[in-house]
């Protein structure tokens, strides 16, 4: 990260500046398309899309002189780039060890229907809600075997709200590549349980 100051007409406030995938948190991520893009210039996108991955509100991107907004978004072409993938089984956060759950043919009536909430919720757009799916695919273990999922655990959205996007992007790579099977074996189920 990089430090950022910006002058405002009260003070002059300090910002940590991204400078690589790994600095972009999954809210971070998720902020950028939650965004609606349509009807506005290239320009604003830019100023949409800095704010996003910064966590500097517009107001204060628009008080800035531009050569300096300029040389910030010069700062993120990195994001022309592929996320750089960091494949982990489990993440850490904090003293708690969360670990992957994907199989998706052994999930429970409780994941699938979460699953389907929070994709309706995004319009299908799995950028938008990672942090609430995380909620699903992130468990701890006791043993081998790992905790039941309870809708109570999307309280811990906020927990994988800053995890760097680097150390979970691969588990959506894996989830839109296992999500037509998900669907398929959804519709195959519902065909059978309304015939």
């Amino acid at each position: 990260m990089i430090e950022v100051k910006i002058e405002t007409d009260d003070d002059v406030k300090v910002y940590e500046f991204p400078e690589n995938w790994d600095e972009i948190t999954v809210e971070k991520f998720c902020n950028v398309y939650r965004q609606n893009y349509d009807n506005i210039t290239e320009f604003e996108g830019s100023i949409y899309l800095l704010s996003a991955l910064s966590g500097i509100e517009k107001e204060i991107i628009e008080m800035m002189d531009i050569n300096d907004f300029r040389n910030l978004l010069d700062k993120l072409k990195f994001i022309k780039e592929d996320v750089v993938k960091t494949e982990v089984e489990s993440i850490m956060i904090g003293e708690d060890e969360y670990f992957l759950q994907v199989d998706f043919n052994k999930f429970t009536t409780g994941e699938i229907i979460t699953i389907e909430m929070i994709l309706k919720k995004a319009d299908n757009n799995i950028y938008q809600v990672m942090s609430e799916l995380l909620c699903v695919f992130l468990r701890k273990k006791n043993g081998d075997k790992f905790e039941k999922f309870k809708t109570k655990m999307l309280e811990r959205k906020e927990l994988f709200d800053n995890i760097p996007i680097s150390k979970i992007y691969h588990i959506f790579n894996f989830f839109l590549a296992g999500s037509d099977s998900f669907a398929n074996n959804m519709k195959d189920y519902t065909e059978k349980l309304y015939q």
